[in-house]
């Protein structure tokens, strides 16, 4: 991790968290690559901070490796190409799907200007405001995830201007091809939080917006996002190098609330999770993803 660090936020910041079940090792089908840190096991791959899953034939390949247990995707994008969109992704790019990639200013490639933990590659993404996502569908029946990856990014989030409305991340979304019904995590109003679409909800409540946690550019972070469908009241936490940031858990913690969002806001969500940027407040960035990993339990930061 590099300097910075994150600060936290009173009262909503907590450490520890829940425990993953990381380190198992799969052993149902073949092929697929290893995310960094992690080791063939017997058919399967060892994702970063969290093993493959027993069971089912592995569906990974140049992609990325993937499995149907826990810990069913991971990615380190060292058999990508520089310059080169990752293989066995998707685009959106400024509302297009499958889009040129680059397309003026908005580009999702791979190079090695940043990298984590001594790879080679990471994937770039590099955006004037305007939208630039990859994008890979989720399993079906999916209704409860975790992606974690390293983000390094030249914009920092949390404490953001008064002028501040919507940065986005990363996300699921029910279209691959359009943005009308997504969960958008990342920054609203100047503090690390979510936007819900349609409805255009957004968390937290406005007491702190513009204010703390940071997650501080310039460094890397690990950050890890929660998408729970399967709680009773749908619930999203996000984590920054193992401290929660930010939750949703109930309906109050919704600016829009009373009434808030209904219990299922997540209901019909889980067809794709897409990374990279978004600003509905023309804020640039430019951001490195690198060691992803997707899974049905709590992820970890690795060591």
């Amino acid at each position: 991790m590099g300097s910075g660090g994150i600060t936290a936020s009173g009262g909503t910041t907590s450490t520890g968290g829940l425990t993953g079940s990381g380190g198992s090792t799969g052993s149902g089908g073949a092929g697929g690559r290893s995310a960094a840190g992690g080791g063939i096991g017997s058919g399967g791959a060892a994702g970063a901070a969290g093993g493959i899953g027993t069971g089912g034939a592995s569906t990974g390949g140049a992609g990325g490796s993937s499995s149907s247990g826990a810990g069913f995707y991971s990615d380190d994008f060292e058999a990508d190409t520089a310059g080169k969109q990752p293989a066995g992704w998707d685009n959106f790019i400024a509302y297009n799907y499958k889009a040129s990639n680059p397309m003026g200013s908005l580009s999702a490639l791979a190079d090695s200007t940043h990298t984590h933990n001594g790879s080679k590659l990471a994937v770039h993404f590099k955006s004037d405001g305007g939208m630039v996502f990859l994008e890979r569908p989720l399993p079906s029946g999916t209704n409860h995830l975790f992606v974690r990856a390293y983000f390094y990014m030249t914009r920092q989030l949390g404490m953001g201007p008064s002028s501040a409305n919507h940065e986005s991340l990363l996300g699921i979304r029910a279209n691959p091809s359009s943005a009308d019904t997504e969960v958008r995590f990342g920054e609203i109003k100047g503090v690390v939080g979510t936007n819900h679409v349609p409805s255009d909800d957004i968390a937290p409540v406005m007491a702190k917006w513009n204010g703390p946690p940071i997650i501080s550019a310039n460094a890397w972070h690990c950050i890890e996002v929660e998408f729970n469908g399967a709680a009773a009241y749908n619930a999203l936490n996000a984590w920054s190098d193992g401290v929660l940031v930010h939750s949703i858990t109930q309906a109050s913690d919704w600016a829009h609330a009373p009434p808030g969002e209904p219990a299922n806001w997540m209901n019909g969500m889980f067809n794709s999770v897409f990374f990279g940027w978004q600003s509905f407040s023309s804020a640039a960035n430019e951001i490195w993803m690198d060691d992803l990993v997707m899974s049905t339990t709590r992820i970890n930061c690795a060591p």
